[in-house]
């Protein structure tokens, strides 16, 4: 009885509560649904990227990339993309494939990506989901990531 009271008293912060846990769940979906990517899971992206004919777009830091990525797959952090879109858009491929740590970033990268005119499509719970389905992940050697976090900063090869 003093449970169904205290509802009843704080019926506003029980709505609050209730719409809050809903948006937990709903949100993720109205994203996808409202992006101009496709969302893939791991398969259909291992299924993408073996056919071919494909750009496999990693929007995550040099370091995170570095540390770990899909096979084939070119690194332009988020920030950069649409600066990068020209030399994009030069490729003669007609597919992207976006990835990011979880999902979430390269949804932002789509966005700005479907100004290329070509088909996005965004690999669901992105890395975590790849390395989690146990696919294979290639890492750059440490003098080549020191070389791409130098030229990043600014800094000069030469002495």
């Amino acid at each position: 009885m003093e449970f169904l009271d205290f509802l009843i008293k704080n019926w506003a912060l029980v709505i609050v509560f209730v719409a809050s846990g809903a948006m937990l769940f709903l949100w993720p979906q109205i994203q996808n649904r409202f992006s101009p990517a496709t969302g893939v899971t791991t398969l259909e992206a291992t299924r993408l990227i073996n056919a071919g004919g494909i750009i496999v777009l990693d929007v995550r830091d040099a370091a995170s990339y570095a540390a770990g990525h899909l096979g084939k797959a070119i690194n332009i952090p988020l920030a950069e993309i649409r600066g990068k879109l020209p030399d994009l858009r030069k490729k003669p491929m007609k597919n992207i494939l976006v990835y990011c740590d979880r999902g979430q970033k390269s949804l932002s990268a789509a966005k700005i990506l479907a100004e290329l005119g070509k088909t996005i499509h965004n690999l669901k719970g992105g890395l975590t989901a790849w390395t989690d389905a146990g696919l294979p992940i290639e890492k750059t050697p440490e003098k080549a990531s020191k070389k791409t976090s130098e030229k990043a900063n600014g800094k000069s090869q030469n002495k």
